[in-house]
């Protein structure tokens, strides 16, 4: 079997086996789970996960594993709402825009927002969740906020306990911690 990276558009091309006739793929090992074998057919099973897809070509005997090139889609707003993550977000509103942390999350999930009008942006939290921005916290729960004071403050948010632990960093600007 041959492989081949294409470091343009972060593919890995699988392109069959060693030419025609050959024995085929006896296993496939994984970063986990041990190994997998072909079924009665012969044919194995690969699935991407998240954002991964997995395209096979029958006619170039090609399996071809795609990884996005952008990590974050960015958006300007002018309204509240709820963030979503791996997203960022220039803030440009004619008020305040207030940005809600998302009710489900897991450790790692990320997002990031820039006041880009001056008008300010305020996380927003639920029940049960908190954000730590360097030595200090929001109050826990729904009272709870952390809030921009000028043009150009920003902050990413990273969770570290699924659904209600938050991280703020880096940051830059001044925010006002409730």
């Amino acid at each position: 079997m041959a492989f081949k990276f294409n470091a343009l558009t972060n593919r890995l091309d699988i392109t069959g086996t060693n030419g025609g006739g050959g024995g085929g793929v006896s296993t496939l090992t994984g970063d986990t789970g041990g190994n997998i074998s072909p079924d009665g057919s012969g044919n194995l099973n690969i699935v991407g996960g998240g954002s991964v897809t997995v395209a096979g070509n029958a006619l170039t005997n090609t399996l071809t594993i795609s990884v996005p090139s952008t990590f974050f889609a960015w958006t300007v707003i002018t309204a509240n709402q709820m963030a979503v993550t791996f997203n960022g977000y220039f803030i440009n509103g004619g008020s305040r825009v207030d940005l809600t942390l998302p009710v489900a999350s897991s450790v790692g999930d990320t997002f990031s927002v820039i006041d880009k009008g001056g008008n300010l942006f305020r996380i927003v939290q639920a029940a049960g969740q908190q954000v730590f921005y360097q030595n200090s916290s929001t109050t826990l729960g729904a009272t709870g906020t952390l809030t921009s004071q000028v043009i150009g403050d920003s902050l990413t948010l990273v969770c570290s306990v699924a659904n209600t632990e938050w991280w703020a960093f880096p940051t830059s600007g001044t925010f006002v911690v409730v």
